[in-house]
């Protein structure tokens, strides 16, 4: 045979086999049946069988060198590697099967810097016809492909058609609506990539923020996992970017999204999600800030080192404290009642107080004494009651040692620094008492 004939029938055989491999679709929509992942074993021992084959095959057909037609076969192996490589999901490879994903994986991001472009229209095509509105709830190995493939597809060079943008905002909006938190999560992972990469013209235009902001916030109740909690705020708060009409001074998107969000900390009895929960809050806290980037790589600093803590407050101050005004009485009451956490296992109460005490400095902090010394004698006497409490509780353990003594320092600064003329009577023994407190820990 000729060469010629030998590149037709791998191409051929490459068809074959990669249509083989695709997730075949679900007898039933996936909300109507209990799906298990012992369902896929059978697809799993074929796939790690044949996959190394597949990938012996892929890369014969590479070195032929690119030759511009074969478009059929570039999109079939995109769409098989993207259906491979999406995760989370119930049908993904087991661990281990390590090299055969990260196989996938880099094969996944070795085609898509030089084929995407040729393909684009045609996945489209594929996608549109295989997620319409009622058959998407089959067709888990297409629903979960298209989220890697927007992953994998667009970049801050690479924007989003604006066809595109419409059909995943469908599709985002269709799997969110299933019960199960797994699509709730696949939703907002779309959500992100189409606010992230489109064109900001196209969002205003098809009013896309205002959609995804408003599913979003209905989600926010449903998620557990602090993977998906944190996944679905940071979903929000990239849509606040998109609302032009913003203005600190009066109630905006932040304060629902702060009303809620102080709710959630409330309700929840985890510390890894109040942990998760308080660095969005203290985000919000400096979302109207010009220099967002120096206040968050101030607060990224071992704030337990007194010099780094220095250097952050000094930043926050500067913080404009329009949105902090209106919720300073409930994130004092938040943190009081959020400090009873800190007598459970030593690293976890580390880690909340380092939280907690970057959210004080940016949401409590920059607020002029005057408008807070109604609250503080009462936020006082019981946080500081507790941080003493923790210490017992923790035998003085260093790492949160060096936390409370930041925290009462951060109060002494702010009594000392008042620019009322005389501190409020209420206020002058908490100054005198953190001073005998302070000298009590360094004991």
């Amino acid at each position: 045979k000729m060469a010629g004939d030998t590149t037709e029938d791998l191409v051929a055989h490459l068809c074959e086999l990669v249509d083989f491999y695709m997730l075949p679709e679900l007898k039933e929509d996936l909300d109507s049946v209990q799906l298990e992942v012992s369902q896929f074993e059978s697809y799993h021992s074929l796939l790690v069988q044949d996959l190394p084959k597949l990938y012996d095959l892929v890369q014969e057909f590479l070195q032929k060198g690119e030759d511009k037609s074969h478009e059929e076969l570039r999109m079939k192996l995109l769409l098989l590697l993207c259906e491979l490589t999406a995760a989370p999901t119930l049908y993904q490879l087991k661990d281990d099967s390590r090299n055969l994903l990260r196989n996938a994986n880099e094969l996944a991001r070795k085609l898509s810097q030089s084929w995407w472009e040729s393909t684009d229209s045609q996945i489209l095509k594929y996608y549109e016809m295989k997620l319409k509105r009622d058959c998407w709830k089959r067709q888990l190995g297409a629903v979960h492909g298209f989220g890697r493939y927007l992953e994998l597809r667009y970049t801050n060079k690479s924007r989003m058609p604006t066809q595109m943008l419409a059909f995943a905002l469908s599709v985002g909006s269709n799997v969110r609506e299933c019960y199960d938190t797994a699509y709730k999560l696949l939703g907002v992972q779309i959500f992100s990539v189409m606010l992230k990469y489109s064109d900001p013209k196209d969002i205003q235009e098809l009013n896309v923020h205002s959609v995804i902001y408003e599913h979003a916030l209905q989600d926010a109740y449903n998620m557990e996992s602090t993977e998906a909690i944190s996944a679905v705020w940071n979903c929000l708060y990239l849509c606040l970017d998109h609302f032009v009409e913003l203005d600190a001074y009066t109630w905006n998107q932040c304060d629902d999204m702060l009303d809620r969000l102080i709710q959630n900390v409330n309700l929840t009895s985890s510390p890894k999600v109040s942990i998760c929960l308080l660095e969005i809050i203290t985000r919000l806290g400096y979302y109207f800030t010009i220099n967002r980037s120096e206040v968050e790589s101030a607060l990224e600093k071992d704030l337990a080192d007194p010099d780094q803590l220095a250097a952050c407050r000094e930043v926050c101050l500067c913080l404009n404290a329009s949105t902090s005004y209106r919720w300073a009485k409930a994130i004092l009451e938040m943190l009081v009642l959020e400090s009873e956490k800190l007598l459970q296992g030593v690293e976890v109460c580390a880690e909340l107080l380092g939280q907690m005490l970057r959210c004080y400095l940016v949401c409590i902090m920059p607020i002029p004494l005057q408008a807070l010394h109604y609250h503080l004698p009462e936020f006082y006497a019981k946080f500081v009651a507790v941080l003493m409490e923790c210490l017992n509780t923790h035998d003085k353990a260093p790492s949160v040692l060096r936390l409370v003594q930041r925290f009462t320092e951060i109060f002494s600064f702010q009594l000392a620094n008042c620019s009322i003329q005389k501190l409020p009577d209420n206020l002058t023994e908490f100054a005198d008492a953190l001073q005998i407190i302070q000298q009590t820990i360094r004991q």
